[in-house]
């Protein structure tokens, strides 16, 4: 093996090494020089006249100092394997000559010492070599490390410029504070929002910033966070500024960790207190919209009732009086008359439905149960879906506006069921919990696929579900809706009470 070698030695296969190795110039010339001072060692014994090279009592033991050359060639080239394998080599061209050739005394003994010796310095020399190698390799992988690492900083800087950069130019608000609520840092919109300076703020904590309320919600849901008990999630909180008005702000945090421990939470707040103003006024509007509706249901409905059905009756009245006087029309009258009062009634018939309808007595009178059961009763019998009201729990009375919107919801709904599931069967199942109602609708129809958002319902034209939805929002409820093709349909609502 080579010195260029050596460096990746443990990763190359022994039969890939070994190829490599008897490809260097280095072996051969090694090879060459030891084969030559062994003809200069063994010379006498070939050479027929008494011609040597060197002149000395110990001539050997200078022909023997010359294979020191080819050692330190193997250990500078080869390091510690190539220096035991020389020094072996070594012994093996110079001890047959000691034990069989050489007319000194102790020749074995000189021999041995020798290799000994040069065998040590051998060693040590390739042992120096490796060590310089590995110097010069930890030097050079602490230079790319330095390269790197300054890449690195470099990296971070520029990391940390443009997180400044977006950190400071952000619209919203970003507080950065302990576990404990002391503010840390915070950026220039954060200081519009609160009236306060960044240095002001950052001397703060968030009890000098949060209503009581508000501060306990935050509290709550950092704790969550520091617990994995709850993903960051938006929350409504109130926000005290520095000239006292209070500010409705939309918030949602995050942990920042190190070490992998929590060791700060970043708080990104908008204000949302018009928006908040908006969204209650159109609701209070949506709310008198409603009202004001079901007052004119309800004073259509007495008209219908109290004038429209009776005028119908007496004109009943009026053509039961010609049909059956003495002197009566003729037969062709009387058939014509026969069929206005069918007609008549029809209509009488079909202006109490829609009497029924728009208000119906037996909710006023009995109460949403017996008004669900009439809703069940007019599909089953007007369109032919088997409909069943089922009760969980100890009935009771409602107050009449709360008992109003249910029956509005599940109308709805049954109405919904008629016009467009193609069900055959639909139960409405009522639940009077200890501090809940709730009520669902399910079908055994078609169903449909669910949009992503609310607002996706008025885009595919879906205006009975956002008028049901909110009816449920005015009694502080929530509305759900599951559909699946095929699956059929539920709809139901739950209301604290």
């Amino acid at each position: 093996m080579g010195t260029e070698d050596s460096r990746v030695e443990g990763s190359t296969p022994l039969s890939t090494r070994a190829l490599s190795t008897m490809r260097s110039p280095h072996l051969w010339a090694i090879a060459a020089l030891t084969i030559l001072l062994g003809l200069i060692y063994y010379a006498d014994q070939f050479i027929p006249f008494d011609w040597r090279f060197f002149t000395s009592e110990y001539i050997h033991d200078v022909h023997r100092a010359l294979f020191l050359v080819p050692m330190l060639y193997a250990a500078v080239v080869f390091r510690t394997k190539g220096a035991f394998v020389m020094s072996a080599l070594s012994l093996c061209v110079l001890l047959p000559r000691a034990l069989l050739v050489s007319p000194h005394e102790d020749p074995v003994l000189r021999a041995i010492v020798f290799i000994a010796v040069a065998s040590l310095a051998t060693v040590l020399l390739a042992v120096g070599q490796e060590r310089m190698q590995r110097e010069r390799e930890a030097l050079r992988q602490l230079d790319l490390a330095r390269h790197d690492l300054l890449d690195s900083a470099e990296l971070l800087r520029v990391s940390e410029a443009r997180y400044r950069g977006l950190f400071n130019s952000a619209s919203d608000a970003i507080m950065v504070h302990d576990l404990d609520g002391n503010i840390i840092e915070v950026n220039e919109s954060a200081s519009i929002l609160t009236g306060y300076s960044a240095s002001e703020l950052t001397t703060m904590s968030l009890s000098q910033l949060l209503t009581a309320k508000s501060l306990d919600v935050a509290t709550t849901g950092y704790k969550a966070l520091l617990t994995d008990t709850a993903a960051a999630g938006r929350v409504e909180l109130e926000l005290l500024r520095k000239d006292g008005v209070t500010r409705i702000v939309e918030s949602a945090a995050n942990l920042i960790s190190g070490d992998s421990q929590p060791v700060a939470v970043q708080a990104i707040a908008r204000d949302v207190t018009e928006l908040r103003r908006q969204r209650e006024g159109l609701e209070r509007y949506l709310s008198e919209v409603t009202k004001a509706q079901e007052e004119e249901r309800k004073r259509i409905a007495r008209e219908l009732h109290d004038e429209t059905a009776q005028d119908l009756a007496t004109l009943l009245l009026d053509i039961e009086a010609v049909t059956r006087a003495t002197d009566g029309p003729p037969e062709q009258t009387l058939r014509r008359l026969e069929n206005l009062r069918s007609r008549a009634k029809a209509i009488m018939q079909g202006v109490r439905r829609m009497s029924h309808e728009l208000r119906p007595d037996v909710l006023d009178h009995l109460g949403l149960l017996p008004a669900l059961e009439w809703l069940a009763d007019d599909i089953g019998v007007s369109h032919g879906i088997q409909a069943s009201i089922e009760v969980l729990g100890t009935p009771r009375r409602l107050p009449p506006d709360v008992e109003l919107l249910l029956f509005r919801i599940a109308q709805e709904a049954l109405s919904n069921v008629r016009k467009h599931s193609e069900a055959t069967n639909v139960e409405v199942r009522v639940e009077f919990g200890p501090q809940h109602v709730g009520l669902a609708v399910t079908d055994n129809g078609k169903g449909f696929a669910l949009p992503q958002t609310l607002n996706d319902f008025a885009t595919a034209g879906k205006l009975g579900i956002l008028g049901m939805h909110e009816r449920a929002r005015a009694l502080g409820g929530e509305l759900f809706v599951q559909s699946e093709a095929r699956q059929g349909t539920t709809v139901s609502v739950r209301v604290a009470w």
